[in-house]
């Protein structure tokens, strides 16, 4: 059996231990050098020593037939809720806009203008994340996408440069169920618990952790010469290509700016990611980006390119030690989108 057979078939086993938020295939670390073995690495918040776990909770040796690892990431967030740095060009209202500066829904903080996409064979947009264009699921087709994003001075209807036109909903967990008999239920109960004189309550929440491919939207332009393809310190892109292990990567976004040598440590994670707000979201088959400093809070809907321009995948979330990248291919095929190059 493959290393990614053995992932694959003890990624919910290994998901379900204290502070394991993902899994994934990387090179091991030994005394803190990468090597050239691969193993089943599961990423964790934070590393505690055996002694503090349950034996439920220690992460074996090896599974199947593959060793295993375990690396320290912190809390991975989506990265357009954190605020932001400090003031710089890219945050102001720009027209034309380049790619890499700041925009978003009318009602989120920021994120980043990521690149521009024919959608639908020929529809001129700007390809950002859901959560930056579309609110977290919250948002409709037809709202204002703000040039800057708010937090950066953006209102609507003077900095609005486009409207939302497509987006990939997200599948979250730990949200409150809108099921009617969920709700009747969970009422009768509280009643019973009232009467007994208890302060405990019910609350329904979705069950199901359906794993996510993408976060991912499109802004249709209120006019294509509002806008420029070229990204801020990178250029055009040249085309798009799979990510591997081992690419050196770049992004330009609207908080950490441009960033370089940014390494692929793997190209097959699963992890789940803080929405904020309880909201919680399994994705499957990422890109992680192993270098402290790559992207911060409001880069979100930046393009991933390796160091030739061509792009790989787009950031969506992270850490202080990681980045979080979905694969370029399925970006563009959940919008039916072509990069402009």
């Amino acid at each position: 059996m493959s290393i990614q057979e053995d992932r694959k078939k003890y990624e919910k086993e290994l998901m379900s231990k204290k502070n394991v938020i993902g899994v994934m295939t990387a090179r091991k670390i030994k005394n803190g050098v990468v090597t050239d073995e691969m193993a089943v690495t599961c990423m964790v918040s934070k590393k505690s020593s055996i002694g503090q776990l349950n034996i439920k909770d220690i992460i074996p040796v090896s599974v199947g037939g593959s060793p295993t690892d375990v690396i320290e990431v912190g809390e991975v967030k989506a990265l357009g809720l954190v605020e932001p740095k400090s003031d710089v060009d890219r945050k102001t209202r720009i027209r034309p806009a380049p790619m890499g500066t700041s925009g978003g829904h009318r009602d989120i903080t920021a994120g980043t203008n990521g690149e521009l996409l024919r959608v639908n064979g020929s529809l001129l947009c700007i390809g950002t994340n859901n959560h930056v264009g579309a609110n977290s699921n919250d948002g409709e087709i037809g709202n204002p996408y703000l040039q800057p994003g708010p937090h950066d001075g953006g209102s609507h209807p003077d900095d609005t440069i486009g409207y939302l036109y497509k987006f990939v909903p997200i599948t979250f967990f730990n949200v409150p169920s809108e099921c009617s008999i969920a709700g009747t239920v969970a009422s009768i109960l509280n009643l019973f618990s009232r009467f007994l004189g208890h302060k405990t309550r019910l609350i329904g929440y979705y069950a199901s952790n359906e794993p996510n491919l993408v976060d991912a939207a499109a802004i249709v332009l209120k006019k294509d010469d509002d806008v420029l393809a070229h990204i801020l310190d990178i250029g055009l892109p040249t085309g798009h290509r799979d990510a591997l292990i081992g690419d050196f990567v770049q992004k330009s976004g609207r908080t950490t700016e441009h960033t370089v040598e940014g390494e692929i440590t793997s190209i097959d994670a699963t992890i789940n990611v803080n929405y904020g707000g309880s909201k919680m979201a399994m994705f499957t088959d990422q890109i992680i980006i192993s270098k402290p400093g790559f992207s911060a809070g409001g880069d979100s809907g930046s393009l991933v390119l390796d160091m030739e321009g061509c792009a790989v995948g787009k950031l969506f979330a992270g850490s202080d030690q990681i980045t979080i990248a979905n694969h370029i291919s399925n970006y563009l095929e959940a919008l039916n989108a072509e990069l402009v190059t």
